[in-house]
């Protein structure tokens, strides 16, 4: 009986010491595992998230590319229309202070050192994830960076990065053509961030900028920066240098463009100059306009505010975005569709008693601006006479004409190398009867026949318009980027070259008449402030009725196209179009606007 008691004893402490032994072994083992795992497997990825605790990574963004006007010269003094220049701009990561206590204490500390309101540092921290990079100030001041390095024990975490500032150095004089840029939205992020964009950088957001953003923004580079327990900055290296953009030469002259600029002071309108023979744009301005250097500040939400509420509409690039009435412009395509239909000829004569009625159930009288008695038709085109196209439309047909402006492009977007455009607008009988129930009348095509009624048209296809009359028919794509350089410009890395997009079938005869009327109208015309310039003009005015006829003049917008010289090579020509909103009348605002231009091409040697 006790030797039995003593064996089931035993044979317990036996299992005791083995199921003891097991759980020690089984202990080790985990132990000896963990420190495989810790030690081996992931010891590389463990030995990097401890140098991030001593170590902090400080994006440097890279150097946007300059831009240089038309005159680019490798050795000379150039027009740097934008650059950039060396600052500082002050960030954070709101997941590196673990309470919500210790994040408002610095919010504290910081908007009281750089002057910003704490409640936007929480509005930017609640747009983004907590380990997101956000920028709290740009363009800071050194010294304001010397105050946070000598306190990190009042500013934890709060860091510093070098971050260049875009220059636009002619503030408001290339507005709408170079753009601005910006920091990138969540939608533009969710777009590019597989073409390596950063939640933190700032994009092209329009114009040159944003069409070629891609070749301006060059890679960032990034900071590592040691710290001790106590984020002390105890030394720091370059771990990635950035590297600057490609630099831009674009097809514009700037001294065109300021004269274009000066020309429009205090008007609403738009000005583009171009050569037909390359589609080279020489000048693109539109009124009114912004600094974009304003643009670019942090705090601009006012100057944004009253940029998007001004009824003026400041941010809408007129040459590319809106659609006018061509008024008397448009009897140049009129005549053009006669000529070449042989509806008409040269020395076809109509009399104008300065008016014409439509005879109808209900007479209606379309009126022309004065008495021209009889003229054949250069000296309606010269005159911009609207009862001889009134009767020269009628006998043409509005299927021709329509034709005709299709066939220049009207209804079309240019192609032209910045974002916006919008297409003009050409009706039909079809879009009549499909959008207000009528059919065409006889009254719409004597409004088509001078530029009126449905018809809308863009600056830019204006100009594409005139191009494919000085160039007999043949229209190249306007385009502004002229060459992409190496940053240290010592290499033409991509140059442009002229791009067809168009040739209309035009008889000698038919662009030499239209010709002779634009140019009769600079002598004895409608343009005739042109006729004192060096160089020949032809050219065109129109005045656009916006109401009707016996409305105050100034609900007018005022139109002139042209180009010069007159009679020279399709190479030296120049084409110009002004648009003038509520410009009374093309010869009253348009021509001297035109007029200083044409002066400025020639000072600058364009016509030798």
């Amino acid at each position: 009986m006790q030797t039995s008691l003593k064996a089931r004893m035993l044979e317990a402490f036996r299992f005791r010491m083995y199921f003891f032994a097991t759980t020690v072994a089984a202990i080790f083992l985990v132990l000896i595992l963990q420190l495989v795992n810790l030690q081996i497997i992931h010891g590389s990825d463990y030995k990097q998230k401890s140098r991030l605790n001593m170590e902090n990574y400080i994006p440097i963004p890279a150097s946007r590319g300059e831009m240089y006007d038309r005159n680019y010269s490798y050795n000379g003094e150039n027009m740097v229309l934008v650059s950039s220049r060396p600052s500082f701009n002050i960030t954070m990561i709101p997941a590196n202070y673990p309470t919500k206590e210790d994040l408002d204490t610095i919010i504290g500390r910081v908007s009281r050192l750089l002057k910003i309101d704490p409640e936007s540092i929480r509005r930017d921290i609640a747009s983004v994830t907590p380990w997101e990079r956000i920028v709290l100030k740009e363009d800071v001041s050194f010294d304001t960076i010397v105050t946070i390095a000598s306190n990190q024990h009042l500013f934890p975490k709060i860091e510093w990065e070098d971050a260049p500032v875009r220059v636009y150095n002619y503030n408001n004089t290339f507005a709408h053509l170079i753009g601005y840029i910006g920091t990138i939205s969540k939608e533009e992020y969710a777009g590019l961030k597989n073409r390596g964009y950063k939640h933190y950088q700032k994009i092209g957001k329009s114009g040159i900028e944003r069409q070629y953003d891609a070749l301006l923004r060059g890679a960032d580079g990034y900071i590592r920066r040691i710290v001790d327990v106590r984020n002390r900055t105890e030394g720091e290296e370059v771990g990635l240098r950035p590297v600057a953009g490609n630099n831009l030469v674009l097809t514009i002259d700037c001294r065109v463009q300021q004269a274009a600029y000066d020309a429009l002071a205090g008007m609403n309108g738009s000005a583009v100059v171009l050569k037909p023979s390359t589609g080279e744009v020489l000048a693109l301005l539109s009124k009114p306009d912004f600094d974009p250097n304003q643009i670019l500040l942090k705090d601009n939400a006012e100057f944004i505010k009253e940029l998007n509420t001004d009824p003026n509409r400041p941010f809408l690039n007129r040459v590319i975005q809106s659609k006018y009435p061509p008024a008397s412009t448009f009897k140049l395509v009129t005549a053009i569709a006669g000529l070449e239909t042989e509806k008409t000829y040269p020395e076809k004569t109509f009399y104008c008693p300065g008016k014409y009625t439509l005879k109808g159930y209900r007479d209606k009288d379309f009126y022309c601006y004065e008495v021209h008695g009889t003229s054949d038709l250069t000296w309606a085109i010269a005159r911009s006479c609207s009862v001889y196209f009134y009767q020269l439309g009628a006998v043409v047909g509005p299927s021709f004409i329509l034709k005709y402006a299709e066939y220049f492009g009207l209804n079309e977007k240019s192609g032209i190398d910045i974002p916006g455009e919008v297409n003009g607008f050409v009706p039909t009988k079809n879009w009549k009867m499909k959008v207000f129930g009528q059919p065409w009348f006889d009254g719409d095509t004597l409004n088509l026949s001078i530029g009126q009624g449905f018809l809308s048209v863009t600056p830019m296809s204006m100009a594409n318009f005139i191009a494919a009359l000085v160039n007999n028919g043949i229209v190249y794509r306007p385009y502004l980027l002229k060459e992409v350089l190496s940053p240290d410009n010592k290499k033409v890395i991509r140059k442009q070259m002229r791009e067809k997009i168009r040739e209309i079938p035009l008889s000698p005869n038919t662009l030499n008449v239209v010709k002779q009327g634009m140019r009769l109208g600079v002598t004895n015309g409608t343009s005739g402030r042109l006729n004192w310039l060096k160089v020949p003009v032809a050219g065109k005015t129109g005045t656009a009725q916006t109401r009707s006829k016996r409305k105050s003049d100034s609900t007018q917008h005022a139109w002139f196209v042209g180009y010069g010289p007159y009679g020279g090579s399709v190479e030296s020509a120049v084409a110009v179009v002004v648009m003038v909103e509520y410009g009374v009348a093309g010869a009253a605002t348009a021509v001297p606007v035109a007029e200083r231009i044409f002066q400025t091409l020639y000072t600058q040697g364009y016509f030798q």
